[in-house]
């Protein structure tokens, strides 16, 4: 009986209950294009999918899209197949290598040309064939979860497993503070479902919620043209949204999310002007999911933790969180320094070396290391810089002597030869933008490094 209020009590749909053959086939579930993507089109791929995966003796599965109904139906598929869905976090084949080899993952699935050595299933965007014959789906399994990889503070990257039922519980908390705005609305993103704000608010949210959403991602501002008029929440990054033209066609847009760090005030008014609406900033990390929100009405406005999350400031002004989406010590390890007040509490820093540099978290540690292990350099600190309105990162590096025959012909010879090599391995804004070489790294009289004399050296 109490299951029966409890399901009844719900405003999302489960994962389990997407497919379900109670809801219309022709229930729009994303778009491509001028492409409407319908449940039956997504029973269909789902299943040509499970019977393929099938045959496959595999449990870990890596899901590398573009594609974002392509991704959502794989992630599905590997679920009923009772494997294990994993989000390395990125596209690149390189890193993407490494990661299988050190076990991270046994196969993949991909719509993208990627060399890997294990089983790999690749989909194209051509629709499978819709067969004839019916096909029970397998039983939804009861521990079902998600891997994911995000920034370690050993600057490894870090799985992070997520069960299936808080994901759920997670859009369940989200829907109940904004379903209603979302009503008859679609869902475009700016940012990759290969992290979990864009697994959050472009693929799980829009399911739980019955949104379409758009398959392919939006890039610049033109290819939101052809739903102007169509109500759309827009999920974007911080970046995305301070390069806004408010000259170009207006966008119907009912909600503007942003994510991955705090937009100022300034910025904030300025999405209003373009899109019509103050941002809903949303506040969480990979560990925890969400935490809080915020919708900066004046300068100075604090964050409100969701309902059924509780926030409090430790000893040493970091934050701590207790919350039903998580099951570990996540919530007292983010580092985040905090002041609580009357109304709620204001984020003021970071207390450890990961960082946000636009809408991607950054470990300075895995930096350092990638340098490291380039032949041309012996020791190296990373450091972040505010350059103009932007962060980004600057290298202090001691050269072997095979750096230094590079550094003979030019300093810029030698930069640009290390810029190529980290291109295989990192995101464009983790690679250092500014250079500094030196005899040896300045350390200060316990011995650790001297973050005030690197500073300097960019001064």
């Amino acid at each position: 009986m109490d299951n029966q209020k409890n399901a009844a009590s719900r405003i999302t749909l489960r994962l389990r209950d997407t497919l379900s053959t109670q809801r219309p086939d022709n229930t729009l579930i994303a778009w491509r294009g001028e492409q409407l993507l319908t449940l039956s089109d997504f029973r269909h791929q789902i299943i040509a999918l499970i019977r393929q995966l099938q045959s496959s003796s595999e449990k870990r599965w890596a899901i590398c899209f573009n594609d974002s109904y392509l991704f959502s139906a794989a992630m599905l598929a590997l679920l009923y197949s009772n494997k294990t869905p994993v989000i390395p976090g990125h596209l690149r084949q390189a890193q993407l290598q490494e990661q299988q080899q050190q076990g991270a993952f046994d196969a993949l699935l991909t719509d993208l040309p990627l060399q890997v050595s294990c089983p790999t299933i690749q989909i194209s965007t051509t629709a499978p064939e819709q067969s004839a014959s019916f096909f029970d789906l397998p039983d939804w399994p009861t521990q079902a979860e998600i891997i994911l990889f995000t920034s370690g503070s050993t600057g490894q990257p870090k799985a992070v497993s997520k069960p299936v039922r808080l994901l759920e519980a997670e859009s369940e908390i989200l829907a109940r503070y904004c379903s209603r705005q979302l009503e008859n609305t679609r869902v475009a993103a700016t940012v990759s479902h290969q992290h979990l704000y864009g697994l959050t608010f472009r693929i799980l949210l829009p399911l739980a919620l019955g949104l379409p959403f758009n398959a392919l991602a939006t890039e610049y501002h033109e290819q939101l043209q052809p739903v102007a008029g169509t109500p759309l929440m827009l999920v974007a990054s911080p970046a995305y949204l301070k390069r806004l033209d408010c000259s170009l066609t207006p966008l119907n847009c009912v909600m503007v999310l942003s994510a991955g760090g705090p937009l100022n005030r300034e910025e904030a008014q300025r999405v209003q002007q373009c899109l019509g609406v103050l941002p809903l900033e949303i506040y969480g990390t990979s560990e925890t999911g969400v935490i809080a929100h915020r919708i900066q009405q004046h300068a100075e406005q604090p964050w409100q933790a969701f309902d059924g999350i509780d926030i409090a400031q430790l000893q040493d002004d970091t934050i701590h969180v207790t919350s039903p989406l998580f099951e570990d010590d996540s919530g007292s390890t983010i580092y985040d320094i905090i002041r609580i007040d009357d109304h709620g509490f204001h984020l003021l820093g970071r207390k450890d070396k990961i960082i946000k540099i636009e809408e991607k978290r950054l470990s300075l540690t895995d930096v350092e290391q990638r340098l490291l292990s380039l032949n041309e350099i012996s020791d190296v600190a990373i450091i972040p810089l505010t350059q103009g309105n932007r962060t980004i990162l600057a290298a202090i590096i001691v050269l072997t002597e095979s750096g230094k025959r590079y550094y003979q012909q030019s300093e810029i010879v030698l930069t640009h030869h290390l810029r190529q090599q980290l291109r295989e391995w990192l995101e464009p804004v983790a690679i250092p933008k500014r250079w500094r070489i030196v005899e040896a790294i300045p350390l200060n009289t316990q011995g650790k490094r001297a973050y005030s004399e690197l500073q300097e050296l960019f001064l």
